[in-house]
Order: C-alpha cells, then sequence, then structure tokens
C-alpha cells in the first residue's frame, strides 16, 4: 500500500509540473506578443497567436477530459473544479473570435491581450488553490498521467504543433523546483548575502540541464 501511494503521489506531481509548464509557456508568449508591433511585423504576430491558441486548446482539452474528473475525486473543494471548467468555456469564446480575425483587425492585438489576462488569472487560481488542494489519494494518477502524456502527443500532432516530449517538460520544470529549494535552503544557511548567489548557481545549473 505504501508503494501505491508513493507511485500515486509522484504520477500526481508530474501531471502538476506538465500542467505548469504548459503555463509557463502560455505567460512566456503573452509576453513575446508585446514585443511585437501588428502593423510592422504582421506575420509574426499571427504566428504566434495561432501557435498559442493551439497549445492552450490542447491544454484545455487535456484538463477538462482528463486532469479535471480525476481531480474532483482528490479534492475537497469542487467549486474550484466548476469555476475553472466555465473559465475555459469563456475562454473558448476569445480564442474562437481570435481565429476569425487576422493582424490587420483592430481589435486583434486586444482580444489576444483580453484572453492572456484572463487566462493569467485562471492560471493564477489553479496553482494558488486547485494545485495545492489536490492528494494523492481519490484518484488513479499513474492512469491518468499515462493517458495525458498519450493524448497530449495526439492532440499536438492534431494541431501541427511541433514535437516534444512531456517528459522533459516535466523534468524541467521539476528541475527549476528542485534549484529553487536548494537556493532557499542555501540562503537560510549561509546567510542573506549568499541566497542571490546561490539562486544564481542554480539557475544556472538548471539551464544547463534544459
Amino acid at each position: 500500500m505504501a508503494t501505491r501511494n508513493s507511485s500515486g503521489s509522484g504520477a500526481k506531481n508530474k501531471i502538476v509540473a506538465m500542467l505548469k509548464a504548459d503555463h509557463k509557456k502560455v505567460k512566456q508568449a503573452l509576453k513575446d506578443f508585446e514585443k511585437i508591433d501588428p502593423e510592422e511585423d504582421p506575420q509574426a504576430c499571427q504566428a504566434l497567436v495561432e501557435q498559442t491558441l493551439a497549445e492552450i486548446e490542447v491544454h484545455a482539452e487535456l484538463e477538462e477530459q482528463l486532469f479535471y474528473p480525476a481531480a474532483r475525486g482528490a479534492i475537497d473543494d469542487e467549486e474550484l473544479i466548476d469555476e475553472a471548467e466555465v473559465e475555459h468555456m469563456t475562454a473558448k469564446v476569445l480564442i474562437g473570435q481570435l481565429k476569425g480575425m487576422g493582424p490587420e483587425d483592430e481589435k486583434y492585438a486586444a482580444t489576444f491581450k483580453v484572453l492572456g489576462e484572463y487566462l493569467k488569472h485562471h492560471i493564477e487560481e489553479e496553482e494558488g488553490e486547485m494545485f495545492r488542494k489536490l492528494s494523492q489519494s481519490g484518484a488513479e494518477w499513474d492512469t491518468v498521467l499515462e493517458e495525458m502524456q498519450t493524448q497530449r502527443e495526439q492532440l499536438m500532432q492534431e494541431k501541427g504543433l511541433p514535437a516534444e516530449s512531456a517528459e522533459a517538460e516535466v523534468e524541467a520544470e521539476g528541475s527549476r523546483s528542485r534549484a529553487t529549494g536548494a537556493a532557499v535552503r542555501t540562503g537560510a544557511r549561509s546567510g542573506g548575502e549568499a541566497r542571490p548567489q546561490a539562486a544564481s548557481r542554480a539557475s544556472k545549473s538548471s539551464s544547463r540541464k534544459q
């Protein structure tokens, strides 16, 4: 029984890391969009928006079809999941509007930015509340992880997104978390001045691994 619980906890943590890695990519895309002028470089603008929308759709489907149903059995606050599902519905309305527009449209950039702000709020609630409240029991996390990885690969192929290893994304996220933890521990032992140096070494180590 102990082994099974340990395995389930590990799978749950990998799922959360996978979803957080997706969140980080979306937030980075929003930052990159701020650096592009739709009028000066409409092609780059549209390419970034289209890829980001495709990645959001893959992420949303994985959550709706696999993660949220499993999370309902492993969380004591199902309202969080209800709210997340409604937020997905609203985001899809904006995504649909963007798909019918182009960089030449007056509200193209504004619509993408509004979607971005909406997603940031959604991400904050998931990472700040939902993920933290998940228990390792109440769901077959090993099965959910396997299904999410398989379906993720299929959806990315359907969307024409570049192939990537979900496991590599998870490992990268895990490495960043471990590096942050090591930096905090080192800083606590060595004093205030050692903290930024330790964080810097951890950051460089994490970059080399990626």
